[in-house]
């Protein structure tokens, strides 16, 4: 079975197989360019030793012989087919026809190297009897020269023919002929059997590689998809990620932002940092919903926190939605008077955007109750107990009648 297997050609489309048939002509130019070269060399020892031994032999007159005549006609077509192998190669395109054609012409230029030795065989019948040139000639093209089963065959037909029928008519003795016969039988038996494996060789060898550079090509594809996927994952996580840290309708960090915020900026530090927290809330904010409506009461929160944004400098602070109308303002490294300050202008600014509340117990119009804490902390307990004193001192804003600021620590009232 695996014997058999050995000459079963790959079974493949057309359009591979095709590749293949360029594949292999190429192939076969190179090693007939190389092939080429040494007949022309050996071609040309030849004829100067026939020459040579021709002169000495007629006393320096020259002589033409059967085989001066063979080695000229051979080395003239390996030339021949040399020069059109480089002009093969130099053109920078073609079309099928094109190529059809030049691969007649080589299949011509090689049959032509078979029955020349098919010739010279029959030549060396009167002299020497043997048929070493038409085997060599079979060997050399049998291997160098890798093709198909059909179109090998084919190339064997005419050289085959001409020894076959001529032997005998150049070799007298019956007996010989036959000797010829059997031994050029198992002979090109063998030639053919190489030919075979060899072009069997190739195609696997050519069908792996190509199936191999289909395989990268494609999983270099799946790997850009991948990577395009993985890409698409990480915005959408990095989106998924900014929805759980935003509050959705101020577009400011929630309470879920606001705890990683401190976080991060704790974790940049080893010492304790000056931390002021600031409570900040809508005063009468129910009843702003119950008599305006939740759509309004949504446009007041989201004004609100536009507000506070623009009042504070966001390279050491932040402002998130700390729940309902409620917000939270972290800022670092500021005195207490300096936090008071900034807490005093956001206040201002609030009742300067001039949102009308009719039903506010405080005044006619939007106002917040703030309460702030200060403190040195260097972990997230500390941050907890910070909040707890701001929301303190919130409450303590509120039971003073609103719209003004409480200072946790020192008890101060703004109005």
């Amino acid at each position: 079975m695996k014997f058999s297997y050995a000459f079963v050609t790959p079974q493949v489309s057309l359009e591979k197989q095709q590749m293949l048939e360029k594949h292999l002509f190429h192939e076969n130019i190179k090693r007939c360019k190389l092939f080429a070269r040494i007949v022309i060399l050996f071609e040309a020892i030849l004829i100067l030793m026939n020459l040579s031994s021709t002169l000495a032999a007629n006393q320096g007159k020259f002589v033409l012989n059967t085989y001066l005549v063979l080695y000229f006609v051979l080395l003239i077509m390996s030339a021949v087919m040399l020069l059109y192998m480089r002009w093969f190669e130099r053109k920078a395109a073609y079309t099928e026809q094109q190529f059809k054609r030049f691969q007649l012409g080589l299949l011509g230029f090689v049959n032509f190297f078979l029955v020349w030795g098919a010739v010279v065989t029959l030549v060396d019948q009167e002299d020497y009897g043997h048929v070493m040139a038409f085997a060599v000639n079979f060997m050399c093209v049998s291997i160098l020269f890798h093709a198909s089963n059909r179109t090998i065959l084919m190339l064997y037909i005419l050289p085959i023919a001409v020894l076959s029928i001529g032997l005998p008519i150049f070799q007298p003795s019956t007996a010989i002929v036959m000797g010829h016969y059997i031994n050029l039988s198992v002979f090109l038996f063998f030639c053919w059997l190489a030919s075979r494996m060899l072009y069997i060789s190739d195609s696997t060898n050519f069908f792996n590689k190509m199936l191999l550079t289909e395989t990268n090509i494609s999983l270099a594809s799946k790997i850009e998809e991948n990577e395009k996927i993985n890409l698409e994952l990480a915005k959408a996580n990095e989106q998924l990620k900014k929805m759980t840290i935003i509050d959705e309708l101020t577009k400011i960090p929630n309470r879920r932002g606001f705890q990683q915020y401190i976080r991060e900026t704790l974790a940049h530090t080893n010492d304790k940092r000056k931390i002021s927290l600031m409570m900040l809330d809508i005063d009468a904010f129910k009843l702003f919903n119950d008599n305006y409506g939740h759509l309004e009461g949504d446009k007041v929160i989201k004004s609100v926190a536009q507000t506070i944004q623009t009042c504070i400098d966001s390279s050491v602070s932040t402002t998130a939605r700390f729940g309902g109308e409620e917000f939270v303002v972290a800022i670092y490294d500021l005195d207490d008077f300096e936090i008071y300050q900034l807490a005093e202008d956001i206040r201002l600014a609030i009742i300067q955007m001039n949102i009308p509340h009719e039903y506010s117990p405080v005044t006619n119009h939007v106002t917040i109750s703030i309460g702030i804490a200060s403190g040195f902390v260097s972990n997230e307990v500390e941050i907890e107990q910070l909040m707890e004193d701001a929301d303190r001192a919130l409450y303590q804003s509120k039971s003073k009648g609103r719209n003004c600021v409480e200072f946790f620590e020192e008890q101060l009232v703004l109005r």
